[in-house]
């Protein structure tokens, strides 16, 4: 047994509620209270005591939506997520594109011209054929519903100009028809699927590495969709229990499954909430729209200047077949949401066929609400998976994006709580940097997190920082039907820590981003040291 002691634990069960040492058997605590108490009860039954010199200990932080993959693979790229101009994100491609081998493709990652100071206009092939004309380039953008691509690989694809593509996509052309070199939601697979598919060995190489930069930031478990994107349902899955369990990369992963798998699930004999500890399957994960920053989420008003109302991926038709064959399988549903005509009509057919007793339907992202569609959502059974970096990122362009009409309830996290939702928070890694302090930053100071800007976006929304931590604690918990077992600092609940330096509730609350993680423990082990690094 170790003693954990010396520490300022914060239970999660309410805000004051500290304790100062922890016992914990292998993966389960034991005990909770003071330390002279636990050596009184426990005795010569503890073999090691770890003193935490006075650092704050939380329940191992969980993000609940990330994509894992996608972020080891986007760590081992060229990533453009922090590049701050449009002059500089093609200086960068231009320097990877010269390391290249003859007829070598690159493909880029994250870029963002919504944070661009110099030139706010997207990426089209015009700008990547300045860059090369012989190796073909394909940049995605930080929100993977958009992608670009140069000549070069257009002509592999055999794109044509005047083209389209039907069934929840677009190539985009030009107003006398001709390729821009953009592709929106389902079309961008026309040019990511033309790239050699990873191997297993690069997979369990994108695994380890975000896991290990997880660890870093504090972070023990993970809620990913993955299972389709790289070799396949079996395949992908193998991989995490490859890194996780045979290469002993602890990490708790609650694995979605995306529609198109569900074939696939059910041949195999795989099993929802399986009990596996530290490698589960969750609900069927559906797009029904796209993004704000594509212009693809689907609004009740249509983007300024424009008839357009977003983009429905799925008609109505195929999301209730696919809400069916779900229910039929016996799992609830994760659903992307963004815009507020897309949460009207999930609901509605969510209404019409609820998930068994028990199981909660996530919504995913929802950052366009009104009063009204979440009184219409009241007393269904949902969890509202968030993501308050989206917040810092997206506004004030957003609202410059979808205009005067927008809806009234932006990043509305304090009322879906107080509607009665269960709230969960995550990142969207590699859309954002999975660090759970600057997602808390946001949800309490509802400001950017870079400072320029010091203005409190829709400042009734804001959580508190009992609240803000709550969602990587209690609300992932609950996000992962492990409420009974996970979030909390508890006897009988799971041995994973997050350790800090610092007191998130005594601090300055914009300096709630600059937290640094001390250690990580999974299962009662310290995978991550600062110390190691220091």
């Amino acid at each position: 047994m170790k003693l954990w002691k010396n520490g300022l634990f914060f239970t999660m069960e309410k805000e004051d509620e500290t304790v100062s040492a922890v016992l914990t058997d292998g993966e389960t605590i034991l005990g909770v209270g003071e330390e002279e108490e636990l050596k009184k009860k426990y005795g010569n039954k503890i073999n090691v005591e770890i003193d935490l010199n006075g650092e704050m200990i939380f329940p191992g932080f969980v993000d609940s939506h990330l994509h894992l993959l996608w972020y080891g693979m986007s760590l081992s790229r060229l990533n453009l997520n922090q590049v701050k101009s449009k002059k500089t994100s093609l200086e960068q491609i231009r320097k990877k594109v010269e390391q290249l081998n003859l007829d070598e493709w690159l493909f880029v990652e994250g870029y963002n011209e919504n944070e661009w100071e110099d030139d706010p206009t997207p990426l089209t092939k015009m700008d990547l054929d300045a860059i090369s004309t012989s190796h073909p380039l394909l940049v995605r953008r930080i929100d993977y519903h958009n992608v670009v691509i140069n000549t070069p690989l257009i002509n592999k694809l055999q794109l044509k100009d005047g083209q389209t593509y039907d069934g929840g996509g677009e190539i985009q052309l030009d107003k006398e028809g001709k390729l821009t070199g953009i592709l929106k939601d389902e079309a961008t697979n026309l040019a990511i699927n033309a790239f050699p598919e990873t191997t297993p060995l690069e997979q369990e190489e994108y695994l380890s590495l975000a896991i290990e930069d997880l660890w870093s930031k504090g972070i023990t478990g993970g809620h990913s969709e993955d299972l389709h994107y790289f070799n396949g349902f079996q395949g992908t899955l193998k991989t995490f229990h490859t890194v996780i369990e045979e290469k002993r990369k602890a990490f708790r992963v609650h694995l979605l499954i995306h529609h198109e798998e569900l074939n696939v699930y059910n041949q195999s004999n795989e099993m929802y909430l399986d009990g596996n500890p530290y490698i589960e399957l969750g609900a069927m994960k559906i797009f029904y729209d796209g993004t704000v920053g594509s212009r693809t989420a689907l609004m009740s008003y249509p983007y300024p200047g424009t008839t357009d109302y977003g983009l429905q991926v799925q008609t109505d038709e195929v999301f209730i077949a696919l809400i069916k064959a779900a229910r039929k399988a016996k799992l609830p549903v994760a659903i992307h949401i963004l815009g507020d005509k897309a949460f009207e009509k999930v609901i509605e057919t969510l209404r019409q066929f609820p998930p068994l007793p028990g199981q909660l339907d996530r919504m995913i992202h929802t950052p366009w609400l009104n009063t009204e569609l979440l009184k219409k959502a009241k007393n269904l059974p949902l969890v509202f998976d968030l993501q308050p970096q989206f917040m810092s990122s997206d506004l004030p362009w957003a609202l410059d994006v979808l205009g005067k009409n927008h809806p009234p309830l932006a990043f509305a996290w304090k009322t879906i709580k107080d509607t009665g939702f269960p709230i969960a928070g995550g990142s969207d890694a590699p859309v954002e940097i999975p660090n759970p302090f600057f997602g808390i930053h946001a949800a309490v100071t509802r400001m950017k997190k870079d400072g320029k800007d010091k203005k409190r976006y829709f400042p009734e929304e804001e959580l508190s920082v009992f609240e803000a931590l709550s969602l990587y604690t209690t609300g992932s918990a609950i996000a992962g039907y492990k409420e009974d077992t996970r979030g909390k600092i508890k006897p009988g609940y799971i041995s994973d820590f997050t350790i800090l330096k610092q007191n998130p509730f005594l601090i300055e609350k914009d300096s709630l981003k600059d937290l640094v993680v001390s250690k990580t423990v999974v299962g009662g082990n310290v995978v991550f040291s600062i110390n190691d690094y220091a």
